[in-house]
């Protein structure tokens, strides 16, 4: 378990040369398949904190959020990615304790973390998204029950959990059951959704509110050396090559599309839209991320470093967007 010590988090503080300082409680872990990924972008951002001269506190869930360990006055920087974390779950407990925290509510976090439902509201909105049919693997189906529009490569991924977990590519729609077996061993009978694999290029395109209304970081190209942007290329192999989008009209567009998916869902704080190219030149939203990783391979502390936001900043505005919100009650 990470203790606060471990990351100076006790003992005296040069006041950080923000307004003020605030008491801020880290929340890492929890029961989901991302723990790990959670506990990196956590640390970073508790060190990130208190490198900012705030009081900071680590909480590592091992399960679920004990309410004792939430401290008299500070706001929650909630980085439990997936399960629990970020599909409204913890965000309702917090809620119910009156704490303050940063990222999406609860209905926004619960919205996102569907990726069928998010589609829905997204296409209600004019915005672009792939096929796909919504499957649960513990019930039988055949390919003909799909009722698949072509006989192109497919992807299929769990509907309610992020980082690319138990993702899976196919050439054709005669592959999709053998995967389908395959992610029963692996996963067990989830919800999940089978759509078109799109060619690409893959975009990332984080949304930032500081306050004055959301705007777009400058938007990212993934470059997976493997061409599969799964949880290997995300976190754990360092051959995934990151580039600005220099076309300045693609980037204008990519924005605006990340925009309008950050306010038809309703996000706050920060959040990011994963887009990918489609056959037809256009541009299709993915999915959205209510509460991006901030480990060193993740996306939007680089788009916030390209936009001249760097790590420890972007973590103190966050925080104090939480704070704002709980009445300027906390430092």
């Amino acid at each position: 378990m990470i203790q606060p010590t471990d990351i100076g988090s006790t003992g005296p503080r040069t006041p950080h040369p923000g307004p003020r300082t605030l008491k801020i409680d880290v929340i890492l872990g929890g029961p989901g398949r991302e723990a790990a990924v959670s506990r990196k972008s956590g640390t970073a951002i508790a060190a990130a904190l208190v490198r900012s001269g705030h009081d900071v506190q680590v909480i590592d869930l091992p399960g679920r959020l004990e309410p004792s360990r939430l401290r008299t006055g500070a706001v929650v920087f909630n980085i439990v990615h997936g399960t629990y974390g970020e599909d409204g779950s913890l965000q309702a407990e917090l809620d119910a304790l009156g704490k303050s925290y940063v990222g999406s509510d609860a209905a926004v976090s619960a919205l996102c973390m569907d990726k069928e439902r998010t589609k829905e509201v997204l296409a209600k909105a004019g915005i672009r998204v792939p096929w796909g049919v919504a499957v649960d693997l513990g019930k039988p189906f055949t390919t003909r029950d799909l009722k698949l529009p072509h006989h192109g490569p497919l992807v299929l991924k769990p509907r309610d959990d992020g980082s690319s977990v138990g993702l899976r590519m196919v050439p054709n729609p005669s592959f999709v059951l053998p995967a389908v077996e395959e992610l029963l061993a692996e996963v067990g009978p989830r919800r999940y959704l089978i759509e078109e694999r799109l060619p690409g290029p893959e975009y990332t395109c984080a949304v930032l509110d500081d306050g004055t209304g959301p705007r777009a970081l400058p938007p990212i190209q993934v470059i997976p050396a493997a061409g599969v942007y799964d949880y290997q290329a995300k976190y754990l192999k360092d051959d995934t090559r990151y580039e600005p989008v220099t076309d300045p009209a693609l980037a204008e567009r990519i924005g605006a599309l990340a925009v309008a998916t950050f306010c038809a869902c309703g996000c706050r704080d920060v959040a990011r839209a994963d887009l990918m190219r489609t056959t037809d030149g256009d541009l299709a939203v993915l999915e959205v991320n209510t509460l991006p990783g901030f480990t060193d391979h993740s996306l939007t502390p680089k788009a916030a470093a390209a936009a001249g936001i760097g790590f420890d900043a972007l973590c103190s505005l966050l925080a104090g967007r939480a704070a704002a919100r709980a009445g300027g009650a906390h430092g």
